[in-house]
């Protein structure tokens, strides 16, 4: 038997999620994959243009479908796309101001980092369309440069998750909604606090009574799957945020809602952590 460190259930060795509470059990994670060191004396747009293809390759395999990278690769030089990459990481590298201190040089990769998910998105909604296994919505761009102040995150969210191509059942006016089923949603995973302003609830329950779903506020995504317990992240402290065949990981934590709407889910999460100034 083992422990989960999350709720010290006990559980059978072989467990790779916990029963009670979903957590992900770390002797079931797979080795995290190195980084090559930055070597700021180095041709600095030539590593960045790397660190583009290595999220590519990261974000193909985790929101679409790793049997098509060739495809996404070749499209990215059929589209002359690379060449505006290319540009873009010249911009960002004259933008610069070297410094010797870690935690500037650090600001910078995080600037990279965000720059090259800005340049894959674009890529994956306007070039890879016909590629894509999983839909995208154009609008999803809108959000792109503005600073959270100008952005209504609940119509964000809905945006993002476009729930016009999605079959399920979804309530945003709470005053339609039926009374049983907010108070079991509000029983079975759904635990705001005081004036928190739910955003949406998404029952996925198989008898429609609410019991089984996720919802959203303007402070953390909340979810109920299977057996397992609750669960809720805060966008602010998300840490990690993958996928693992056709469930997501978020925060180490056991969440699937389908499969369109967890690649949509990514998107989502990812924009409002980087609003929200959380370090994913």
């Amino acid at each position: 038997m083992k422990i989960c460190a999350n709720c010290q259930t006990s559980l059978p060795p072989e467990a790779r999620f916990c029963h009670q509470c979903g957590a992900l059990q770390l002797s079931s994670l797979k080795p995290a994959t190195a980084t090559p060191d930055w070597d700021w004396e180095a041709p600095l747009v030539q590593q960045a243009f790397a660190r583009f293809q290595e999220r590519l390759n990261e974000r193909v395999a985790c929101e679409q479908d790793e049997a098509q990278l060739p495809q996404y690769q070749e499209r990215l030089y059929e589209s002359n796309y690379r060449e505006t990459v290319q540009r873009r990481l010249l911009q960002w590298e004259e933008s610069l101001t070297i410094s010797p201190h870690e935690t500037e040089q650090q600001r910078h990769l995080h600037e990279l980092r965000h720059l090259c998910d800005d340049l894959l998105d674009f890529f994956f909604i306007i070039h890879c369309a016909d590629v894509n296994k999983i839909v995208l919505p154009q609008v999803l761009l809108r959000y792109q440069q503005l600073p959270v102040e100008e952005i209504d995150l609940g119509e964000m969210a809905l945006a993002f998750l476009d729930f016009e191509h999605e079959e399920e059942r979804l309530y945003t006016d709470f005053v339609k909604m039926p009374v049983n089923k907010i108070r079991n949603a509000g029983k079975a995973f759904l635990f705001p606090e005081r004036e928190e302003k739910i955003w949406f609830i998404c029952d996925q329950s198989l008898l429609g009574n609410a019991k089984k779903g996720f919802a959203m506020t303007e402070k953390a995504l909340y979810w109920k799957s299977g057996l397992q317990a609750a669960q809720r992240v805060y966008y602010h402290k998300l840490f990690a945020l993958s996928k693992e065949k056709e469930w997501l990981l978020i925060n180490e934590l056991y969440f699937n809602a389908s499969p369109s709407l967890n690649t949509k889910m990514i998107w989502l999460l990812r924009r409002l952590s980087r609003l929200l100034r959380a370090d994913l």
